[in-house]
């Protein structure tokens, strides 16, 4: 027989520094939401010719067309932020309590502190340079306020309060954790007008004592993320230093400050280098971002077609690129690229009286000063798949992308017999339109790809260092193993542009 008695449910607390940003954070219309087309609302064929050229040098700044990647990425790091607020509340004496533990800590060294029992999440964005990493979580940022203000309140215990839900600031080129705590207060101080970075109180401070100092600071205000972009193999390259920095990292996640760590992929293995606890910081996602495939429905289906359309000209373009072809040749894929061969083949096309670009205008400004030799490189060696174009850039694993593109010799006869019984691809006029995939269904299809890349070059890796002499992967030996079919590679070195090339 049940007790009459029935257990009641506590509604829950409302959070004081969540409560703001509830309509901010909320994942719906997202696409809609991170929008910005500035070309809407005008009469293009009407506009004079400074208009004009202004509005190209907006199109990389200013113009965001959300790709599936983008979507996820806010999506992500609005989940990061939601659950350090719900996890840190002010209104909950327990909450309280550790602010004031945590405070009574200042003074003392960041090796030297009690590690609590939870972590704020962190999540993890790396990718080469031009890919739009920054650019995407800036856009994500800007939909959130950076500065709200707070009235007495009782059940927080404050009479007034400056909460700050984000801040963003660059790693230290030298990768010192001083200069990484001093643009921190920095970024603060212009995001709600405190002058932390002047106290005099702060400046005689150890970077040991001061990184303890800013966490406490940050607790304070509310930070909801902290981001920190520019981490790089060349400064964050390891020692005492760079160890102190990723300490700093932890010490952050378990004060209850969500993380999120942008930079190329050499500078995130070399923060992995340093602990195995730096797996904290990709608790909330792990985003590997690499230039697009010329057939990515990112590519062929968002950013191309948002970039043909964003045209400032007096008439419309003759040029038929349906599928991006044209513009995967003079981009390889990477955003940066896609945004600056559309600005600068319209602004040429302007500069010489045409109402219209042709593709004359795009080789043109692909081979002009728009573009530099290593640009046009670059550019190359991802839309040809060519990893000794790769070589000359420090801050590019073209290693990884020769395995990849599955030109390791273990993996050659199966690309070679996988590309020889494929069918040929049939006009893309004469294909059923796309469906877009789900995000979810989209991160389970790669989650699976890469687990089977993985397992099968795992096998083959094995199979083929027990055949291998040791003198082979000495030297020189390590590129001419790595990469097949080399000596074709290296005839086709020198053609690094679209005309010269075929592409």
């Amino acid at each position: 027989m049940f007790s009459s008695a029935q257990t009641t449910v506590s509604p829950p607390v409302p959070n004081p520094f969540l409560e703001p940003l509830e309509v901010h954070l909320s994942t719906q219309n997202l696409e809609q939401r991170l929008s910005n087309w500035p070309l809407d609302g005008l009469d293009i064929k009407n506009l004079d010719m400074q208009t004009r050229l202004d509005l190209l040098d907006r199109l990389q700044d200013q113009m965001f067309e959300p790709t599936l990647t983008a979507i996820d990425t806010t999506s992500r790091l609005f989940r990061v932020i939601r659950r350090g607020y719900t996890s840190h509340n002010p209104a909950l004496v327990s909450s309280r309590q550790q602010m004031m533990a945590l405070a009574r800590c200042a003074g003392r060294e960041l090796n030297n502190l009690p590690w609590l029992p939870s972590y704020a999440k962190g999540l993890r964005a790396s990718g080469i340079t031009g890919l739009g990493k920054s650019y995407e979580i800036l856009r994500a940022l800007s939909l959130i306020p950076q500065r709200i203000d707070h009235g007495p309140s009782k059940s927080a215990d404050w009479n007034h309060m400056i909460q700050a839900p984000w801040l963003y600031v660059a790693m230290s080129h030298d990768g010192s954790l001083g200069g990484l705590l001093l643009q921190i207060l920095t970024a603060l101080d212009a995001a709600i007008g405190t002058n932390y970075a002047r106290a005099r109180d702060i400046a005689g401070l150890s970077n040991e004592k001061l990184a303890v100092h800013i966490g406490i600071i940050l607790l304070n205000h509310g930070v909801g993320v902290l981001v920190i972009d520019e981490l790089q193999g060349r400064n964050f390259a390891g020692g005492v230093r760079g160890g102190l920095a990723a300490t700093f990292f932890l010490r952050l996640l378990n004060f209850g400050i969500p993380l999120v760590l942008m930079g190329n992929p050499l500078g995130m293995d070399a923060l992995d280098s340093f602990s195995q606890d730096m797996r904290r910081v990709g608790s909330g996602g792990n985003i590997e971002m690499h230039p697009m495939e010329s057939f990515d429905y990112d590519f062929t289906d968002v950013l191309a077609p948002a970039l043909w359309r964003y045209n400032v000209m007096p008439e419309a373009s003759p040029i038929a690129d349906k599928d991006g072809a044209i513009l995967f040749k003079y981009c390889g894929g990477i955003r940066d690229y896609a945004g600056r061969i559309r600005a600068s083949s319209q602004r040429l096309a302007l500069d010489e009286g045409c109402s219209y670009v042709t593709e004359v205008h795009m080789e043109q400004a692909f081979n002009g000063p728009d573009f530099s030799a290593k640009d046009r490189a670059l550019i190359a060696g991802f839309r040809d798949k060519n990893p000794l174009l790769l070589q000359q850039f420090d801050d590019i694993p073209w290693r990884s992308y020769a395995v990849r593109w599955g030109l390791h010799p273990s993996s050659q006869d199966a690309s070679t017999a996988s590309e020889a019984a494929a069918p040929e691809t049939p006009p893309k006029a004469s294909s059923p339109p796309k469906t877009r995939k789900p995000v979810a269904q989209q991160s389970k299809e790669t989650a699976q790809r890469n687990r089977t890349r993985k397992a099968n070059q795992k096998a083959e890796n094995a199979i083929k260092k027990a055949s291998l002499d040791p003198e082979d992967m000495r030297n020189q030996g390590l590129q001419e193993h790595l990469i097949s079919g080399l000596e074709q590679l290296q005839a086709n070195n020198s053609q690094i542009n679209p005309s010269s090339s075929g592409a």
